[in-house]
């Protein structure tokens, strides 16, 4: 216990010495520490704002901390918000858009118009808040040092731009313009902490190791393709005329019947790739490539394997079941495929989880045990993951 004592004595005056260096200069330098070099901290409508919000990073020194009441009311707020603009573009799809137009007219001040400008502009006022309590980027506590900050930022830049064209021109600008609302269902990630730790630990912190297991896959899909190059390069096309032997007789026009020998019209015939579900095809590197890439996620590899399976020679036209042994192939690409590449990427996704702090979890005094049978030379690892600073 003394020992524990002695170290967290020397861990909170190492604290203050560097907080009493931060406020020395901040002190010395007026000017850092006011919003867009005007807004000092005695201002009144920033010390209003400091209340609703919480800094960005660090904490305030000379600020006005933050109400334990209004700071709640205010996240409840956000949070409402956010959950309401989801609600109104679940209800509002492109097709009850086009509707309401043909019902209505392509006038100005729909429902959903009116709803996406609110929930936009008081996005906006949260923005200003936060802008106008710690700083936008240059202060101590700037809005732009904390990374959900700067996908916040970001995710109302593009909902400002949607609400302006979308009140500008009727029914939107563009497809483009009109996709960014699809952003604000981002924000649940940055206003609730477990989604928030959850996405840092995970995708933030783990986007090393996941771009590893990105590169060992695509290095695992290249000989693949290589050898599918070889194999099946310029033997998987087909005419669209069954009737026919190959290439050759691929020619001219044939009757294509709707029902039964009924309603026929004549059509031209075509030589080319297979479209079973995709259109796809093992000619080009880049082509194999892609369609082993989409064959790994095991979408549609039964019909390029039908595919393979028929097929009878260079310019032939396929025939099923003529080329049985071309299916190993693909079980060999699929068995290895889904045991190195869906368990690769899914064993570095259950390592980051494991790896996460777990110290930030526990009473402090355990945390505090833990760093002193490290300092002892007792594993901390022999406990569970920890984090020792």
């Amino acid at each position: 216990m003394n020992n524990e004592a002695a170290f967290k004595e020397d861990e909170d005056d190492e604290y203050q010495e560097r907080r009493a260096q931060k406020a020395d200069f901040m002190r010395d330098h007026p000017s850092y520490d006011k919003v867009f070099w005007v807004i000092s901290q005695k201002n009144w409508l920033r010390k209003m704002c400091q209340k609703v919000v919480q800094p960005a990073r660090g904490e305030r020194i000379f600020g006005e901390p933050y109400s334990p009441v209004a700071l709640p009311i205010f996240q409840l707020i956000i949070l409402l918000t956010v959950i309401g603009g989801i609600v109104v573009e679940s209800i509002a799809t492109p097709v009850y858009r086009i509707n309401w137009y043909a019902e209505n007219g392509r006038v100005r001040g729909s429902w959903f118009d009116v709803a996406e400008a609110a929930f936009g502009f008081t996005l906006f006022v949260e923005f200003m808040i936060k802008v106008i309590a710690d700083g936008f980027a240059f202060t101590p506590n700037a809005y732009l040092r904390s990374i959900w900050n700067v996908l916040d930022f970001i995710i109302m830049i593009g909902i400002i731009v949607n609400v302006t064209t979308g009140l500008i021109f009727i029914g939107g600008l563009t497809r483009i313009t009109r996709s960014l609302k699809a952003l604000r269902a981002l924000r649940l990630i940055t206003l609730i902490d477990r989604m928030r730790n959850t996405f840092q630990n995970l995708i933030i912190s783990g986007a090393l190791r996941i771009m590893d297991a990105a590169i060992l896959a695509i290095l695992y899909m290249i000989p693949y393709a290589v050898w599918g190059l070889n194999i099946f390069a310029g033997r998987m096309n087909s005419c669209n005329d069954g009737t026919v032997n190959g290439m050759g007789d691929c020619i001219n026009e044939y009757e294509v019947t709707i029902l039964g020998d009924s309603f026929g019209f004549p059509a031209p015939r075509a030589w080319g790739y297979p479209s079973p579900s995709t259109t796809f095809n093992f000619d080009t590197f880049r082509s194999s490539l892609l369609i082993l890439f989409e064959i790994v996620s095991l979408e549609g590899w039964t019909d390029a394997m039908y595919v393979a399976t028929s097929i009878t020679g260079p310019n032939q036209q396929p025939q099923t079941n003529a080329s049985q042994l071309n299916a190993i192939f693909f079980l060999i690409y699929n068995l290895l495929g889904g045991v190195v590449i869906l368990t690769l990427f899914i064993r570095y996704v259950v390592f980051e989880y494991q790896a996460v702090p777990q110290a930030d979890y526990l009473p402090r005094q355990q945390y505090y045990h833990w760093q002193l049978q490290f300092a002892d030379g007792i594993s901390v690892f022999d406990k569970g993951p920890a984090r020792v600073d």
